[in-house]
């Protein structure tokens, strides 16, 4: 069972995400969705602009 949840990772709310998370999470949805014009990628460069306000 130890091995399903290490294995499973649990999508993380991005108002939860600090700036690194966010990071890693853009360039992964920029990759896999094809641009920045998805709510998700929107959503989360959102967050990066409030962050390093």
């Amino acid at each position: 069972m130890a091995e399903e949840t290490t294995e499973t990772k649990k999508n993380k709310k991005i108002s939860k995400m600090n700036t690194s998370e966010i990071d890693a999470a853009l360039k992964k949805a920029q990759e896999s969705m094809n641009g920045d014009k998805r709510k998700y990628v929107q959503h989360l460069t959102q967050r990066k602009a409030e962050l390093s306000k």
